[in-house]
């Protein structure tokens, strides 16, 4: 029982949910309704988005693990769950079953959507699932393109409700454009946000995994040019993070952000992506790289709130309100 959080990766959950829940709760759908518009999503059809979202992560997380319990073996022996704790069989009809019932809520969700309904639910899922199972397969074992693939999956994760209220913002934006196109690019900003930092995360994860991932022939770049090369590219990202959010404190500063949230992203935002990229450069053992990783996860995490420009007065009652659903 123990192992079984480290198996669903909680931590990680709430982090998918909140990168999808913030951008639509507190940024999109406050811009349609001050425009007088009528978002197509209620709270329970958006539960049923984020539950379908946040499910098809953790069935990524599954497969990912099934396939990587070798390799994990010499990477992080105390940590492997599959094999050790809960038998391989028994993860794959965990694997069968949430996948089955993200498909049940794909299905679900077309039928609740208002009409002119989109058939991008029946797509979208499926379409997710397919390709997370493919990286856990085979596309984590090959240099970039694996990275990549995952990333634009995390990144898609807030811009999922842009599909929905399409409509909506188009009428919106008749009424107040500038606040409906500043909310639409808020929205894509935190899906630039996500993809940036998961590409960050799995290419510093390739370099800290490189023992195990060479003695079990998973060919990532790491593996195929040395850690010295795949140090460039993930160095790189690192620096192009830290360069957007220079850009975007500049741009906070020009906007007239509180002194309290430039503050904040110079220290949670801009100092650790710094610090992560110098470790990268830097480092010469596993555990340099581990550290890089956990600056990285402080991003991830402290972004989410950072990038809202305003703190709605009733962020806690509409949280409370979406979990009663």
């Amino acid at each position: 029982m123990l192992a079984l959080p480290r198996l669903l990766r909680l931590p990680n959950l709430v982090i998918v949910f909140l990168s999808q829940w913030l951008p639509y709760w507190f940024v999109l759908r406050p811009a349609i309704l001050r425009a007088g518009g009528v978002p197509a999503l209620t709270e329970r059809t958006f539960s049923l988005i984020a539950a379908a979202t946040v499910l098809t992560s953790l069935a990524g997380y599954v497969i990912n693990d099934y396939f990587d319990r070798e390799i994990d073996t010499i990477n992080r022996p105390d940590s492997v769950v599959v094999g050790k704790h809960i038998p391989s069989g028994v993860v794959l009809l965990l694997y069968a079953a949430v996948t089955v019932l993200v498909h049940l809520l794909a299905l679900r969700i077309y039928l609740v959507l208002p009409v002119p309904k989109s058939l991008w639910p029946l797509l979208i899922f499926p379409i997710v699932s397919f390709f997370l199972f493919l990286y856990a397969w085979q596309l984590k074992c090959s240099p970039i393109m694996g990275n990549v693939l995952v990333s634009l999956m995390c990144g898609a994760v807030p811009v999922i409700p842009l599909l929905v209220e399409d409509r909506a913002i188009w009428l919106a934006s008749f009424r107040a454009p500038e606040a409906v196109h500043q909310a639409v690019g808020l929205v894509w900003l935190y899906a630039l946000f996500a993809f940036l930092t998961n590409l960050l995360r799995e290419q510093v994860k390739d370099l800290e995994d490189f023992q195990g991932d060479a003695a079990c022939g998973c060919n990532t770049l790491a593996v195929m040019k040395g850690p010295r090369f795949a140090k460039k590219p993930a160095g790189f990202t690192g620096l192009t993070l830290a360069i957007l959010t220079g850009f975007l404190l500049y741009f906070w500063r020009e906007t007239d952000a509180p002194d309290w949230q430039i503050g904040a992203g110079a220290v949670l935002l801009l100092l650790p992506a710094l610090v992560a990229t110098i470790f990268i450069y830097a480092a010469r053992s596993k555990k340099q790289y581990t550290w890089a990783s956990r600056f990285i996860k402080l991003i991830m995490l402290t972004g989410l709130f950072l990038l809202l420009r305003s703190w709605p007065d009733d962020l806690l009652k509409q949280g409370i309100a979406l979990l009663d659903f």
